[in-house]
């Protein structure tokens, strides 16, 4: 088959290099495709190409000439709604600056385009792909904000909702006026017969909202497929119609400015009898397809699937099986964030650990998307064999996780809200925002320092997980300020029936002028946010080809991660629980087994002299081999114990180091009982510098108790 079309450049030297990545899988996706559809194809890139802007080309050669340039560690994003954020695109043109401040690289939008009136799955029932949702604002103003944008080198991200189109699109208004054509864009039938039969094997996303997955349409006497809602129909892509049709909505958008194009329920494009219709491998080629076409015409335009499955099939939509480097290039890593939490939750960390060990890699041309939460619920992806493999069972494992955060179990500190129970297995999701989950919202309500601290460690724990982890680390709008769950959405009938809004506010700027207020909440969450991001972009192991290994250390409640790449390492350590930790040196590789290492997050140098890592609670650390013999600056440490003695007694702290008397009792450091039976001792240790130490109970000269436990402790690291 010969085509006659004569491109000019760069776009002929891509359509050599890509066009036979495209053609393998578009014709085995359609093997009876017709020469005119490949001409289609063909012109549809090239009016596409005529259509593009010069500095929108300039921008695709600078990203073709550094591939990794979407993985350098310096990228951080933001995701938000505008009305929320902002009110309109407007608005959002001057909230640029904060964003900046924050260090955004990284800007997602969520869906903006023109959703149908009414219900619309919070923008997901897309009407018009070609406009902007008029409340917002329109196209041109879509325009002029990706060129603001990429003047600050800051990328544009929006939802492309894939699998279907809102019942009012035209092409769907066409189908319900009889049109043919039209009617074989989308699933419909004549009859209950098939949709029967599909429903044996398919499961239901929404059971309370959307049972089901087919609606009767009395207009034309059919039923349509509708996965997620009623009014969403969902595309028909074993017609090849469809595939060129939402080739040209993508490239519109594209056009018009966008960098990459989050690709919405990528694992139900494609539908089979006795399956459940979803992560079939057509799927996977739609996307190979589509990918190898756009880099043609778009080659600094990225893919992002939006696939919350199991990793063995998330993996195959960043390439996989001879499509690495072929698919999308940025994927979701929900593994990490709902592990982290059931980690958090438990504090342990042996499970996150086992499930992230296991995961099959991704192509070294694909990243990760790392967050703790998102605009969705929280599921519950793990697997009964992963939980097996740690003495767990899965529906036990997954049920305590909903109950924790739920309120439910004793003693948990969150105010999360159950979402979409199962009928049948009993399991359900999880809303709320960091703040509520992470016990904050509970102590501030409670005005208990304590509880408030131990909330904001936690957070920030997470966090030095998330953004240490290979991948560009996301923050949801309003997590940067620790914004507590909302219930504006019960006024909101629209909206009412979905506890997701909960952990949807709108930005509450007033909390954000918090952050320039010392000691506040808002000012030490937006600190380290800023800290994280500040250390990422000077931390060349953590670029997004790095090589990572999880470590397995002696202690459950730790989690330990190594990332290396081009001569640099790096190794996080963070401590699940609300105790102090440690484990020794002798449990990590030998390239490890240092008594001295600098703390990246603190620039400070860290002395482990007694053989083991110290971690406070909720502890994290970045380190590397120090390279400095200097002593850091000294610092007062408090000991405090509360110990009942009899009268006569004195108490002394007896240590490992010099300042706590080299387990001497007679160089021992005594302590004052104030008041009673809290006794306490003030000395002076290295910044850094670990310490293990008793109590011993003292009468005439002699020691008559020891303190049962060992303690251990970081000078300036340990409250």
């Amino acid at each position: 088959m010969k085509l006659k079309h004569k491109f000019p450049e760069p776009l002929a030297t891509r359509y050599k290099k890509y066009w036979p990545d495209f053609l393998a899988a578009y014709q085995t996706l359609y093997p009876y495709a017709s020469e005119e559809a490949l001409v289609a194809i063909l012109d549809i890139l090239q009016q596409a190409d005529q259509e593009r802007l010069q500095a929108l080309k300039d921008l695709d050669v600078q990203r073709e000439q550094k591939p990794d340039w979407f993985q350098e560690p310096h990228h951080v994003g933001v995701m938000l709604y505008v009305d929320l954020f902002s009110g309109n695109l407007a608005g959002l043109m001057t909230h640029i600056d904060y964003l900046k401040e924050l260090g955004i690289t990284y800007l997602h939008l969520m869906p903006l385009l023109q959703p149908r009136l009414g219900p619309n799955d919070g923008g997901y029932a897309v009407a018009n792909y070609r406009e902007v949702n008029a409340q917002l604002g329109t196209m041109a103003e879509l325009r002029a904000l990706a060129a603001r944008l990429h003047e600050e080198g800051i990328i544009l991200v929006i939802d492309y909702v894939m699998n279907h189109t809102a019942k009012e699109h035209a092409w769907a208004q066409a189908a319900l006026a009889g049109d043919k054509k039209y009617q074989d864009y989308y699933l419909l039938f004549d009859d209950r017969s098939l949709p029967d039969a599909y429903e044996k094997t398919l499961p239901e996303v929404f059971p309370d909202f959307a049972p089901g997955n087919f609606t009767y349409q009395p207009e034309i006497k059919k039923w349509a497929w509708t996965t997620f809602y009623d009014f969403q129909w969902d595309l028909n892509y074993a017609n090849p119609n469809v595939f060129a049709a939402m080739l040209q909505e993508m490239l519109f958008l594209a056009n018009a400015g966008i960098d990459t194009l989050r690709l919405d329920a990528v694992p139900f494009l494609w539908k089979k009898m006795g399956t459940n219709s979803q992560n079939q491998p057509e799927a996977v080629l739609i996307i190979v397809a589509l990918r190898a076409l756009i880099r043609m015409v778009a080659p600094g335009v990225l893919f992002k699937s939006e696939a919350i499955v199991a990793p063995d099939d998330i993996i195959k939509y960043l390439g996989s099986d001879g499509f690495e480097g072929k698919a999308c290039e940025i994927g979701y890593n929900a593994t990490l964030m709902n592990h982290l939490w059931h980690g958090l939750a438990s504090e342990n960390a042996h499970l996150l650990r086992t499930t992230l060990s296991r995961l099959p890699a991704i192509p070294k041309e694909a990243t990760w998307i790392n967050y703790i939460r998102c605009h969705d619920d929280i599921g519950w992806g793990i697997s009964d064999a992963n939980a097996e493999a740690v003495g767990q069972n899965g529906r036990a494992t997954r049920n305590f996780c909903t109950d924790f955060y739920a309120g439910v179990v004793p003693g948990s500190y969150s105010e999360g809200y159950v979402f979409q129970r199962d009928r049948q297995t009993g399991e359900a999701r999880i809303s709320g925002t960091a703040a509520a989950l992470t016990g904050l919202q509970q102590a501030q309500v409670e005005a208990d320092p304590n509880k408030i601290n131990l909330a904001l460690k936690r957070m920030e724990m997470m966090n030095g997980i998330i953004f240490f982890m290979r991948g560009i680390p996301l923050i949801f709008s309003g997590d940067e300020l620790g914004q507590l769950n909302s219930f504006n959405y019960l006024l909101d009938h629209e909206k009412s029936g979905d506890n997701r809004w909960v952990h949807r506010p709108a930005m509450n700027w007033k909390k954000a002028d918090q952050r320039k207020i010392d000691g506040a909440p808002e000012q030490k969450i937006f600190d380290f946010h800023l800290r994280y991001i500040e250390k990422r972009r000077s931390s060349k192991a953590l670029h997004g080809r790095s090589v990572d290994r999880v470590i397995m250390p002696d202690n459950d409640q730790l989690f330990l991660c190594e990332r290396q790449f081009e001569g640099e390492r790096m190794l996080l350590v963070a401590n699940l629980s609300r105790q102090v930790q440690k484990t020794t040196l002798a449990s990590l590789p030998a390239e490890w087994r240092f008594q001295l290492f600098h703390d990246v997050l603190t620039d400070t140098r860290l002395s482990f002299n007694q053989g083991a890592l110290i971690i406070p609670p909720y502890g994290v650390y970045w380190l590397q081999a120090s390279k400095s013999k200097a002593k850091n600056s000294n610092i007062k440490v408090v000991l405090q114990h509360d110990i009942v003695a009899e009268f006569g007694d004195s108490v002394y702290f007896l240590g490992s180091i010099g300042a706590l008397g080299n387990w001497d009792l007679s160089r021992a450091v005594m302590a004052t009982a104030s008041p009673y039976p809290t006794w306490s001792a003030e000395v002076e240790l290295p910044l850094g510098e670990s310490y293990v130490y008793k109590w011993a109970r003292v009468r005439n000269g002699r020691i008559v108790q020891w303190s049962d436990e060992e303690f251990v402790g970081l000078a300036g690291f340990v409250g």
